[in-house]
């Protein structure tokens, strides 16, 4: 237990002051703002066995992070920058104060926030249809005839979808949470330390790791006819994942730590925190009032997007909506244009139809001339939508998520989320066709 020790309390007010500050604005932000979820409730069970505060070690080192991103906090006031701003202040605050944090602090409360979900959001979906390929592939191989569709693998009257959940990628910041936890048990035990390479490298390979394991649950999944909803389902889920990562973690750490690391004198950790005058008091209040100024400005991310009321489809009756989606529809097709600024996370029409109550089905990349894209079928009970989208500049179409952000991050012209709806093929593929052939109409100036 750490004591606190009250040392001269009146010139320890202003640093109490501080510290309420700082516990007000996380109670305040966090609870919404946070998944509360297995991820988080792991990460925050094994806060004590990763975070240390080094003894009389004070630190200034997150002070252009935190300045940094205060700054974009608040010319950018949305709920990711204003956690980012958070985090760093915070982290400056304890350490200016109490004493330097172990850097695998950091790791972990990056990886339990969103912002690690919306980061591998955006090749989740291609890694997805990258295991249902290999799978087919190697099914094939062996003399089974399978058929990879996108995301799902048929074989023979049975058909598995590759979805977030049944591949157990939801799985992954399990694993790098343990991963962490793993590394630093057994840096403690060794007295040594990896450097921050060291520990990405492997946080890739814990990542590598996953993947296989994700690859070889599908195929047992699919060789053995075993669906979703079943207890063995979820059984081989759990053996994959111990097999496949927490060996491979276990008996790997240890000896990459022992031949990696560099030796360290042993640590004295903080146990009685005696609570002294206030460090850079000016800064303090600059950063808790900056800090309380980005969280009160704080919007949705739609509402910064420049919308292009000039965009028009020939044929079509546009409704330009409050979330800057222009919607074009006539009597066989209904059309979607999203702005997507490179900073906006989650875009993907599987968002809004699976909130109105629509199952992806069948969702596959196909190429349309020299463009690609993707196409599903929705279902919900009988009725049935033929849907396809991608992102477009006007001179770019993709569907690679980082293609698309980069592009938009260094200046090109800004891009577009096409999603295309239909009653029938025919008519999607013929609408898909004349948007990619003549993309004008997005290059018009707002």
């Amino acid at each position: 237990m750490i004591a606190i020790n009250l040392n001269k309390p009146g010139l320890a007010s202003p640093l109490l002051g501080i510290s309420l500050a700082y516990l007000t604005i996380i109670l305040w932000f966090l609870p919404s703002y946070l998944n509360w979820d297995l991820n988080l409730y792991a990460g925050l069970i094994l806060i004590p066995f990763i975070c240390r505060i080094k003894r009389n070690r004070l630190s200034m080192r997150y002070l252009l992070p935190a300045v940094g991103s205060l700054i974009l906090a608040i010319c950018l006031p949305v709920n990711t920058t204003f956690f980012i701003a958070l985090l760093f202040s915070t982290l400056l605050f304890l350490e200016s104060n109490f004493g330097k944090l172990t850097e695998a602090f950091l790791f972990l409360l990056f990886l339990i926030s969103p912002v690690f979900k919306y980061i591998f959001g955006t090749v989740d979906f291609s890694i997805r249809l990258w295991l249902t390929g290999r799978v087919a592939a190697l099914l094939n191989s062996m003399g089974i005839h399978a058929t990879a569709v996108g995301n799902q693998i048929e074989l023979e009257k049975y058909s598995f979808a590759v979805d977030p959940v049944c591949a157990g990628l939801n799985m992954l910041i399990i694993s790098l949470i343990l991963c962490l936890f793993l590394i630093v048990q057994y840096q403690k035990q060794s007295g040594r330390s990896l450097n921050f390479l060291w520990v990405a490298a492997l946080f890739l390979f814990t990542i590598v790791l996953n993947i296989c394991g994700n690859f070889f649950r599908i195929f047992l999944l699919v060789i053995f006819k075993i669906m979703p909803g079943t207890f063995f389902h979820e059984l081989f889920g759990i053996l994959c994942l111990v097999i496949y990562v927490i060996l491979p973690l276990v008996l790997g750490l240890k000896t990459s730590i022992s031949r990696q690391g560099v030796h360290i004198p042993q640590e004295k950790y903080q146990q009685d925190l005696a609570l002294n005058p206030l460090r850079h008091p000016v800064l303090q209040f600059t950063l808790i009032a900056s800090l309380i100024f980005a969280g009160t400005r704080i919007v949705t991310a739609d509402t910064l997007i420049t919308v292009n009321e000039n965009i028009q489809l020939t044929g079509f009756k546009k409704n330009l909506l409050k979330t800057g989606i222009s919607k074009f529809e006539n009597d066989d097709l209904l059309i979607y244009i999203k702005p997507t600024p490179f900073y906006v996370p989650g875009h993907d029409p599987k968002i809004c139809w699976t909130g109105s109550g629509y199952d992806f089905k069948q969702i596959k990349k196909e190429r349309i001339g020299h463009s690609d894209i993707y196409t599903a079928l929705l279902v919900k009970g009988k009725d049935k939508i033929y849907a396809a989208w991608w992102f477009d500049s006007g001179t770019t179409s993709t569907v690679d998520q980082l293609e698309w952000r980069w592009k938009d991050a260094t200046g090109h012209h800004p891009f577009y989320l096409i999603n295309v709806n239909a009653m029938n093929r025919k008519n999607l593929k013929e609408q898909v066709i004349s948007l990619l052939s003549n993309r004008n109409y997005l290059i018009a100036k707002p």
